[in-house]
């Protein structure tokens, strides 16, 4: 077969998957996967094999590290139900995916992690064929009660997640950390280049990292609070450079209103910077949209009996 015209379609045929929406899944070398494929997704693909993995975490993780430039990894994680890894692919997809899923498979078989014939939850066989269920898009077979559990505790954990406190104040400093780092880069850029609107893109997505990373949650609140006071501070250095500028050169606000009447690149500087600062605030500011709404999907939504 033409290597080349090797598509997920024959890939799931060959192996007598499911297709389904960008993805096949179904059983394979004796345990459950799920193969999603998208060449503009994020990840553009993300391999899911089903297993229990209580107490053996770290030995699975250990594997994974270790052989990461081998199975072509940029990122993995073990999770109760199994593991889930996302190669980096160019050529020959879904040969490349076969081959991945073969060397996790024999570490798995080799070290006796269950097949698809047990239950993942509680490792222990499937009698009767348990119940067909999905988590997190993620098809397989488990115990009824096991599911029982599983969604409880999923449903337990939000409701705790969601009585947190926001710690607004702590999150808004972590914010303003980031965007005075973004204001030194924006100086620094405006007296050495006159273009210095990217201070405003490390004020935005460095803020908002360390929004979080100060304890504040991924809530709408973050999103606003975040873009605002980027902007806010962006304008003020810029504004303020400009009246450093002033002074250097000549009056102040005289040197900057005799330019702007005088000198049309002065003014063509100046709207370019202003154009970019909203330009890249409202770019981070779409990011953090997405996080947000990706962050509000509930783990217990994606559980359900098929």
């Amino acid at each position: 077969m033409d290597k080349k015209k090797y598509t997920m379609k024959e890939f799931a045929a060959e192996h007598s998957l499911t297709l389904g929406r960008h993805c096949c899944y179904g059983e394979y070398g004796g345990y459950r996967v799920h193969v999603r494929y998208r060449a503009m997704g994020n990840p553009a693909c993300l391999i899911t094999v089903v297993t229990d993995t209580k107490g053996r975490n770290e030995a699975l993780e250990k594997y994974l590290e270790k052989n990461k430039k081998q199975l072509k990894l940029t990122a993995y994680g073990v999770v109760g139900i199994g593991l889930m890894v996302s190669p980096q692919l160019y050529t020959n997809i879904f040969r490349q995916i076969g081959e991945i899923l073969d060397k996790i498979i024999s570490y798995l078989k080799k070290n006796k992690f269950p097949g698809a014939e047990y239950c993942p939850y509680c490792g222990t066989a499937l009698e009767g064929g348990g119940i067909e269920m999905l988590e997190s898009d993620i098809p397989f077979c488990a115990h009824e009660q096991c599911f029982d559990r599983a969604y409880a505790a999923a449903k337990q954990r939000e409701a705790e997640e969601e009585a947190m406190p926001s710690n607004k104040l702590a999150g808004m400093g972590g914010a303003l950390c980031g965007a005075l780092i973004g204001a030194a880069l924006f100086v620094v850029l405006f007296f050495w280049w006159n273009f210095a609107a990217l201070g405003a893109a490390v004020s935005v997505f460095l803020g908002g990292w360390l929004y979080t990373k100060f304890g504040g949650r991924n809530t709408l609140f973050k999103v606003i609070g975040v873009a605002l006071l980027t902007l806010a501070v962006m304008l003020l250095t810029f504004f303020g450079c400009l009246w450093v500028q002033g002074v250097m050169e000549g009056d102040g606000l005289s040197y900057i209103a005799q330019q702007l009447s005088e000198d049309s690149k002065y003014l063509q500087k100046i709207l370019l910077n202003l154009i970019f600062i909203f330009v890249f605030d409202l770019i981070g500011t779409l990011y953090a949209v997405f996080s947000f709404l990706r962050d509000r999907k509930k783990v217990s939504a994606n559980m359900r009996r098929l």
